[in-house]
């Protein structure tokens, strides 16, 4: 009787059962998120404003040395700043010389004409909600304070009950804008959410000959000069640096999504003419981004570009919903919540004033690589006269499906590297940086294993000969690669509560795959530990490096409670393991260029090569690789075997100043069907061997004396035509199109460069 009970109502017990999942899943999240409600007890009276908004007032005076002179209306809580070697004036918000107001509705008017904007949200209400306010039409309340070199200024937003505290000063290089954290205040339910900081400074017309530049990839520039080519309705460029700013794992791991729109450095530029300005973020660069928006966005003719400061971490919300008749129907959706607390980090922006011949993106890349080793964030770690390296990463092994368990391919054991690098050296190739990868017992699906190595590479002993082989060579460099960021279910090893990031609504950090495996993002001091663990285990093998994939690309916040990190102590996590690993005397290898792995890397790979492209977008420019050329030997994410044109490829690397790369193996690319790798088509070492060693040797002859100087020039001359120069004098000229093309009266042929030394 209890069967057949059951059997005729299988379908009302299953419906009970989901929504029953859908409750409990409905409550636990309303628990967590209750963790980041706040319950005002005290009501609030908005104090009486002391702004007259219609006052124009004056811009005084109020800090000057031999570069610059600060200037501050008081009226209007706004600055600007003169360049005395030349006179030239940056205006930190737009008037009616910059464009016309009348033109503009009331809200635009407001905007254009604030210092700063905010948004704040509402945390009593269910959504997060991202409302704006402008300092020139909603900060009522303005109090001002005269500083050393400068000015603070309070801007109160009485009607929410938020202050936000600016410093104005200036230094040597031109000015600095810093917002003390704890000079926030949040009087009311509405908490702050992110801060634009002068984003209309130096805002142009199309008349302007001019352009910004913005960390897109390698660098991209947006010319003011090409408005009617852009499609009609163009968007703005959002950017974050380090990371997305959701806190979640396909945001943070997808690779296209995360690197599109992800900084690997926290400037932008801007160039008026014979003036120009590089903005970096010096002080808390992890919590922030940056808007680009050229003329024709939201239907202003104006170009601007300015930093966002993240006061608060943002986390989805899965919030679902069951309806139906006679059957069950589950919507989902995902909002957003912002964290209570505050990101208690004081953020710092220099603006570095640039102009003549500086006045341009090569000069705010060199500008900026000064400022990095002023300040010991880079170092150059390139020996004097060192061959041109080549570059390779060689895949020792593929992890294949079975029935029952899964198979391990043997791709290049660790005496075929041997191998390999002898008959390179045969051929004159003698230095050479190298990348192991999937080494490691079971391969990719290992992770986070992170040792022994496999035995099908010939185990702990063939690894030692290879440590003695890198000894016996010098300009050998060899790298383990590994992955201490990220974790999955089908590796083990690590628990998945204590080991794990967590947001801010104490949710794991994680994504389960179709097969039912679940990936996670782990604890950064569980990474660092874990690679101390390693450290260990190679203590042995002091010549072989230590390849980090992904920590170059990814920082991210962590709320777990055993060990919690904001973003910018993770990035700094990563700086103390890398530096770790630098302290065993072992060298070290980084995928990916974030700032914050400069200081301990001696080599970067997988950097990209050009910007993403986006529909703003009018030329890609290296200005990651101006400021790291001559510093730190890096190869980019293309590898030549893998090309559409080899030639192509080449001239590439040329232009970007990076090594020639590919990505090899011992044994046949047919071994990669079936399997992860199936995109690699063709690898095999012997069958590669001949255009390898012809593309390294006529770059070595041709450009060994610029390998370990600084790119100081890059310009695009016209379509497809490239000019790049050395602080040694070199120049070459790059010509990507199917014919010739003259080009500073050097004829360059098609699909071809010349490189020119002393005008010959």
């Amino acid at each position: 009787m209890v069967k057949n009970f059951i059997k005729e109502r299988i379908g009302s017990i299953i419906l009970l059962v989901i929504v029953a999942a859908m409750v409990i899943w409905g409550y636990v999240s309303i628990k967590n998120a209750q963790k980041n409600v706040v319950a005002s007890s005290e009501v609030y009276v908005e104090p009486e404003g002391n702004v007259d908004f219609e006052a124009a007032g004056e811009y005084v005076s109020v800090a000057k040395n031999d570069i610059v002179e600060l200037f501050y209306n008081e009226a209007k809580g706004a600055i600007q700043v003169k360049n005395l070697k030349n006179g030239y004036v940056w205006k930190g918000i737009v008037d009616d010389e910059v464009y016309d107001l009348e033109s503009v509705n009331a809200r635009w008017t407001a905007y254009l004409t604030s210092s700063i904007s905010i948004s704040y949200s509402n945390l009593e209400k269910r959504d997060t909600v991202y409302s704006p306010m402008y300092s020139a039409r909603d900060a009522n309340i303005l109090n001002t304070e005269y500083i050393a070199d400068g000015v603070a200024v309070t801007y109160g937003f009485g009607s929410v009950g938020i202050y936000v505290t600016v410093e104005y000063a200036i230094d040597d290089q031109g000015l600095v804008v810093r917002i003390p954290m704890d000079k926030v205040r949040e009087d009311t339910v509405y908490l702050l959410n992110t801060v634009e900081v002068l984003p209309f400074l130096g805002a142009s017309g199309d008349e302007i000959d001019g352009y910004m530049v913005y960390p897109d990839g390698s660098g991209a520039v947006t010319l003011f000069a090409n408005v009617n080519e852009r499609p009609s309705g163009v968007k703005a460029g959002m950017f974050r640096i380090y990371s997305d700013k959701n806190m979640d794992f396909l945001s943070l791991m997808d690779e296209e999504n995360q690197r599109r729109y992800t900084a690997s450095l926290p400037v932008i530029g801007l160039k008026r003419n014979d003036n120009a300005i590089l903005g970096a973020i010096t002080l808390g660069a992890e919590s922030a981004g940056m808007a680009v928006y050229p003329s024709g966005s939201s239907n202003i003719r104006l170009n601007h570009i300015g930093f966002e400061v993240y006061t608060r971490n943002l986390f989805n919300v899965n919030v679902s919903t069951v309806s139906g008749t006679g059957g069950a129907a589950a919507n989902s959706a995902v909002v957003q919540r912002a964290d209570l607390n505050l990101i208690m980090q004081d953020r710092e922006i220099h603006y570095f004033l640039l102009d003549g011949e500086d006045a341009n993106y090569s000069g705010m890349a060199r500008r900026y690589r000064e400022y990095l080793l002023e300040t010991g964030q880079i170092y150059d770690v390139i020996p004097d006269g060192e061959q041109m390296p080549l570059a390779l990463e060689l895949l020792m092994g593929i992890t294949k499906d079975g029935m029952v368990f899964d198979e391990y391919v043997k791709m290049t054991s660790f005496d075929d590297v041997i191998d390999i690098l002898e008959k390179l050296r045969a051929r004159g190739v003698t230095s050479t940086q190298t990348v192991l990868t999937d080494w490691i017992k079971g391969g990719l699906k290992s992770i986070p294993d992170y040792w022994p190595p496999a035995s099908q590479l010939g185990g702990s002993g063939a690894l030692q000969d290879l440590d003695d082989y890198v000894s016996a060579n010098p300009g050998t460099y060899i790298y383990l690669e590994n992955q201490f960021t990220e974790a999955s279910t089908t590796g083990g090893g690590f628990s998945t509560v204590d080991d794990v990031a967590y947001n801010g609504l104490d949710i794991t950090v994680s994504v389960e795959n179709f097969d039912g495996d679940e990936y996670f993002l782990l604890n950064p001091q569980v990474s660092y530990d874990r690679n101390e663990d390693f450290l260990g285990k190679i203590d042995s093998h002091t010549n072989l490096g230590v390849g980090y994939y992904y920590l170059g690309r990814v920082a991210y916040p962590d709320y777990n409670e055993n060990h919690p990190f904001t973003k910018t102590e993770m990035a700094n996590k990563i700086k103390e393991l890398l530096a770790l690993t630098r302290s065993q005397q072992h060298q070290v290898a980084v995928s990916g260029a974030n700032q914050y792995v400069y200081e301990s890397a001696n080599y970067l790979y997988q950097t990209r090569e050009g910007s993403y492209g986006l529909s703003i977008t009018d030329n890609s420019i290296p200005f990651v690789q101006m400021v790291l050329s001559g510093l730190i030997p890096y190869s980019t994410e293309n590898a030549g075997n893998l090309s559409y044109d080899l030639q192509t490829q080449k001239l590439k690397w040329i232009e970007y100043g990076a090594l020639p790369y590919f990505q090899l193996t011992q044994e046949s690319a047919l071994n990669f069907r079936e399997s992860d790798y199936d995109s690699i088509f063709s690898s095999t070492y012997d069958e590669w061997e001949e255009r390898v060693v012809n593309v390294y040797d006529d770059m070595v002859q041709n450009l060994q004396d610029v390998y370990g100087h600084q790119m100081v020039g890059h310009d695009v001359l016209g379509k497809n035509l490239v000019r790049v120069e050395y602080d040694n004098g070199t120049v070459i000229y790059i010509n990507y199109n199917s014919s010739e093309r003259t080009a500073e009266g050097h004829t360059v042929d098609a699909n071809s460069y010349v490189v020119v030394r002393g005008g010959e």
